[in-house]
Order: C-alpha cells, then sequence, then structure tokens
C-alpha cells in the first residue's frame, strides 16, 4: 500500500514539473480573456447539408448567388442549394447517383473503350468521387473540383449535372466564375480558363511549383480582364482573360533559410480586389498591396498566415500564423492595431460582420472584435464541430459551415452596455 501510494505522488510530482516546464508553456494557446459583451450573434436557421469534409486539407467553401441562394458540397459529391434567408432545402443531389456507374472519372467515353477497359484485369477500379474544393457561382451553374483533378458543373436551378472535365492534377480552392467562364488553379501550378457552359479549355498557364509547399492553393479571382491568381512560389500574377498572356507578376515574398521548410512562402489565401488594389499575403512572408492594372506596389508589411485575408473600411485584417489578428491601413500599410489576445488558438481567416470581424480558433469558438481597435465584443461556440471553411458575409447574415456540413447563418445584434450601479 506505501510503495502504490509513494508511486501515485511520483507520478503527481511528474506532472506538475512537467506542467511548469517553460517550453511546454511557450507553446499553451492563450487563455481567454473575460470582457463585457456589447454585440451578439443570433442564430437564424441552422441544417445539416450531407457529408462535410474529411480528414484530408480542403476547404469546401459554400458561395452565395444574386439570387439569394447559398449552395453547399459535400467530400462525397452531395450537393444542395438553399433559400439563405430561410435555410429552407431548394433541391439536392449527388453526383455519383447522377452519373450511374462506378466509372464517374470517364468523360464522354466510347462504349467500346469502357468496355475493353472492363476486360483489362489489371487496370485499377476508379476511386470513389471526393470532392476537394469550394464553390463558384454564376446565374445558370454551380462549379467545384475534385481531388481526381475534376471539374463539375451543375444547373442552379435543379442540380442536374452539365458537364465535367479532366484537369491535369487536384483542385484544391474554388474556381472563379462569371457567365462565360471558369478559371481553376490546380496544385501542379496550372491555371485553367474554361467555357462556363461547356467546360472547354480556353487556355492553360503553368507555373514552376516548389519542392516542398502547404498543403493546400489559392483560389483564383475573375475580373473582366484579368485572372489574378497567387501561386506556392509567393507569386501573384495577373492573367489576361482574352488569351491567358501574363499583364504582370509580383513576388509577394522571397524564400529564406536554408532548409526547404523554411522556404516555403505559399500564397494559399484568395487575392481581394479592392477600389483598384490588389492585396495578398503569403506564408513566412509578406502581406502587399498592389495596383491593380499594372501589378505597382503600394506598400509591404511582414506577415505569415495561410488564411484569406479580409478588407473593409479602410483596414486590411490579418490573422497570422501564430494567431495574433492585424489591422492595416489599407492606403499607407501602417499597423492599426493588433490583438494578441488570441495566440496560438489556431484561428482561422478573419471575415467582416457589420462593424465587427469575426474569426473562429480550434477549440471551436467564434471571436467578435471591433474593426476600430480589435477589442473583443462577444464570444460564442457555433453549431457544428471544426471550422476549416472561412465564413461568409451576406445579406447582413454570417454563414459558417462546419467541417461535418452543418451549415448555420447568424444575423448581427447590438447589445446595450450594462448600466453602472
Amino acid at each position: 500500500m506505501l510503495k502504490r501510494l509513494l508511486l501515485v505522488l511520483a507520478v503527481v510530482a511528474l506532472g506538475a514539473c512537467s506542467s511548469n516546464d517553460p517550453k511546454k508553456l511557450a507553446m499553451k494557446p492563450a487563455d481567454l480573456v473575460k470582457f463585457e459583451a456589447t454585440a451578439k450573434l443570433k442564430k437564424q436557421w441552422s441544417r445539416d447539408t450531407g457529408s462535410g469534409t474529411d480528414k484530408r486539407y480542403s476547404r469546401l467553401v459554400p458561395a452565395l448567388d444574386r439570387n439569394n441562394k447559398i449552395y453547399t458540397v459535400g467530400v462525397k459529391g452531395d450537393v444542395e442549394a438553399l433559400d439563405a434567408q430561410t435555410g429552407k432545402r431548394l433541391w439536392q443531389t449527388s453526383l455519383k447517383t447522377q452519373q450511374g456507374s462506378e466509372d464517374a472519372f470517364v468523360d464522354q467515353q466510347s462504349w467500346v473503350a469502357k468496355l475493353f477497359s472492363s476486360l483489362l484485369f489489371w487496370q485499377e477500379k476508379p476511386q470513389p468521387l471526393q470532392i476537394a474544393g469550394g464553390i463558384a457561382v454564376n446565374n445558370e451553374a454551380v462549379f467545384f473540383g475534385g481531388f481526381d483533378g475534376y471539374v463539375y458543373a451543375v444547373d442552379s436551378e435543379n442540380g442536374e449535372l452539365l458537364w465535367q472535365v479532366a484537369l491535369s492534377s487536384e483542385v484544391a480552392a474554388a474556381p472563379a466564375a462569371n457567365s462565360e467562364v471558369v478559371a481553376v488553379n490546380t496544385i501542379d501550378g496550372r491555371v485553367y480558363l474554361l467555357d462556363a457552359k461547356t467546360g472547354e479549355q480556353r487556355w492553360r498557364y503553368d507555373q514552376t511549383v516548389p519542392i516542398l509547399t502547404l498543403r493546400g492553393t489559392s483560389a483564383p479571382v475573375l475580373t473582366p480582364t484579368q485572372v489574378i491568381v497567387g501561386f506556392d512560389s509567393g507569386q501573384i500574377v495577373s492573367l489576361a482573360t482574352s488569351d491567358g498572356s501574363t499583364q504582370w507578376e509580383v513576388r509577394v515574398s522571397r524564400p529564406q533559410g536554408r532548409t526547404e521548410l523554411e522556404r516555403i512562402v505559399d500564397i494559399d489565401g484568395t487575392p481581394v480586389v479592392n477600389s483598384g488594389y490588389v492585396y495578398a499575403a503569403s506564408y513566412q512572408g509578406n502581406i502587399v498591396a498592389l495596383s491593380r492594372a499594372a501589378g505597382r506596389s503600394l506598400w509591404q508589411q511582414e506577415a505569415s498566415t495561410a488564411h484569406n485575408i479580409a478588407v473593409a473600411d479602410g483596414k486590411v485584417f490579418v490573422s497570422t500564423e501564430d494567431s495574433k489578428v492585424i489591422a492595416f491601413n489599407s492606403i499607407t500599410g501602417e499597423p492599426e492595431w493588433e490583438n494578441f489576445q488570441l495566440k496560438r488558438r489556431d484561428i482561422g481567416g478573419p471575415q467582416e460582420i457589420g462593424d465587427y470581424i469575426a474569426v473562429i480558433d480550434k477549440k471551436g469558438y467564434l471571436h467578435l472584435m471591433n474593426k476600430t481597435d480589435g477589442a473583443f465584443a462577444y464570444r460564442f461556440k457555433p453549431k457544428g464541430d471544426d471550422f476549416r471553411s472561412p465564413m461568409l458575409y451576406a445579406n447582413e447574415m454570417l454563414y459558417t459551415f462546419a467541417d461535418n456540413g452543418r451549415l448555420t447563418a447568424y444575423a448581427l445584434k447590438e447589445r446595450a452596455p450594462k448600466k453602472a450601479d
């Protein structure tokens, strides 16, 4: 009995020593601070939308169209359209069901070729359909890509498959689309411009991919004359929509260090086009502001992030690698405020909502901060389990999409300060 007691005391003592280890304490996520809430997010509706994502890195970002519909896609190819105000399901479909066979990735192949393939006993069985990237929409269709390297287009009115096109590699980010074309960035450093109605390739741009990169790619930005894309090399490039020719290219960050890990400078967040400027940020690098027309540098500041950035009210908001939230002046680049109180809590990218900026941490807490000074205004745990996908804000509603497929809409409510005693 005495030996057991001594053993228990030794274990407790060892645990106490390890809990006081300076190295472990230095890596511990910051404790949540108390504050007086001045705002509130009230749930408007919530719905399970399908398979969600899996353990592989993917950002299955929903998308809204001009007809007040929001679309979601799950990793298993389930697609849904909902009313963005009420959450009412308008239609749902499964690409596997529509394709109706295991060889879902054989595009417009003749029946003779299919029969010949089935007779080859050494041929590998096709892998199940797995969606990897988020959604783009135009007035007629919904577009997204997969781990299989295909891009899919379904009818926005009923979910019917319109076309599918095989590209060179995995599509890990959302495409960009307008009424005429769809721009897609693949993980092997290629950008494709496809016809929105047929999927036919109009042009392709190639860039060399570094030896070691983060898991993910930047979504392209599409304007009437430009396709603007960030690459794993730390470069941002503007390509002519008409023919894919290079209009300008700028290096946001240069690889530094001895090891390949130290030299990673991926741009994985989507560049932001705002008031004639392009804003972009890289991992282990910088955040920059460029003129949209010529790519001329307006300013540059050191910052490391693999997330989307937000631009609003004359500020550029970024969640850094170590989970600081920083607001830069959008014209001068000077830091206006920094919030250090979420350090090492592994927060996602910032999203504007009214007078506030929202971020979600790894523990599932959503934090609202004032745009003016970064002070906390509200905190709660939204519906769902983990939130890898960026939040959306539209129609005065904030939408969160959890990894388990739960889509929830919240409305902002101001909260009067407590009266002094």
